[in-house]
């Protein structure tokens, strides 16, 4: 990993504790994923959708079973919140 990217991983865990900090979270900071999808399309007009996660330092600090008990967490709070919406 490049000192351009470890900075950028540096700010990117800063701003997460910031937004949480803000949004009333309490206690230390211990795992975060972040799920990203950007949009283009190639010289034929097509569109290609890229879909990554950003992990603490650039991956591999969280274990993939601990990253993946984390998403399915959240699906789980966000399938119920669609499911009590009524709109």
């Amino acid at each position: 990993m490049t000192d351009q990217e470890k900075a950028a991983y540096q700010r990117l865990e800063a701003a997460v504790e910031e937004v949480c900090r803000l949004e009333g979270y309490q206690g230390v900071l211990t795992e975060w994923v972040v799920i990203a999808a950007s949009q283009r399309f190639d010289e034929d007009g097509d569109g290609i959708t890229q879909v990554g996660t950003l992990l603490p330092g650039g991956g591999g600090a969280i274990p993939y079973h601990r990253v993946m008990g984390l998403l399915d967490f959240v699906q789980a709070r966000m399938r119920a919140e669609a499911a009590r919406d009524d709109g």
